[in-house]
């Protein structure tokens, strides 16, 4: 098989991957975060609506960044020993996956999910106000998330082509710091065998 056969069927397996896990944790957030929000009051709803709006806008950021990011200011950072910095390389180096998890399936979850969200909050001011119509609530509902999430994607993305090293450099030091408490809790397992055998 040839090398350009390979990597069109790698990638075929990695989009059907990302679907698998995008409609997985659609599926399975969507139905908790619609139940949260059909039980906690619209005090809290809003809050958490807003919150994964958010995290859609710096999703897509951090997509945009990791395309942007110039790989020497990267390396430079790692030579510096800058924490995180030698971390980041891969992101920079992996852009387009990382794209695709942040821009496609983070993104596009997050967007389900203000959805379904919306909703349950249009549904439940709806029984305070029986005679509103539910077309126009739901429709003005649609129109508040495309908003929010267009507009805010719209005003990051200059920032994360400005800052796009330093927001490379953060998701580095997650990484470094996820590292580190994994060896510190490997370093503190019980070993085998006796302290004192021969």
């Amino acid at each position: 098989m040839s090398q350009k056969r390979r990597n069109n069927n790698r990638h075929v397996f990695q989009a059907l991957g990302l679907g698998v896990l995008a409609f997985l944790l659609s599926f399975g957030l969507n139905a908790t975060f619609e139940e949260l929000a059909r039980e906690i009051s619209v005090y809290l709803s809003v809050p958490l609506f807003l919150l994964v709006i958010a995290l859609g806008i710096v999703a897509d950021g951090i997509g945009i960044a990791s395309t942007a990011a110039d790989e020497k200011a990267v390396l430079s950072m790692a030579s510096r020993k800058v924490p995180g910095a030698k971390e980041s390389i891969w992101f920079v180096r992996n852009a387009p996956r990382v794209s695709s998890v942040f821009n496609d399936v983070v993104g596009d979850v997050c967007a389900t999910l203000s959805g379904a969200l919306a909703v349950a909050m249009i549904y439940k001011v709806r029984s305070s106000f029986p005679s509103a119509n539910l077309l126009w609530l739901t429709s003005l509902g649609v129109g508040i998330v495309s908003a929010l999430g267009i507009g805010g994607k719209a005003l990051f993305k200059p920032f994360a082509l400005k800052h796009a090293e330093g927001m490379v450099l953060v998701l580095g030091k997650a990484t470094y710091l996820m590292g580190s408490l994994f060896r510190r809790k490997q370093g503190r397992s019980p070993r085998t065998g006796g302290l004192g055998g021969s």
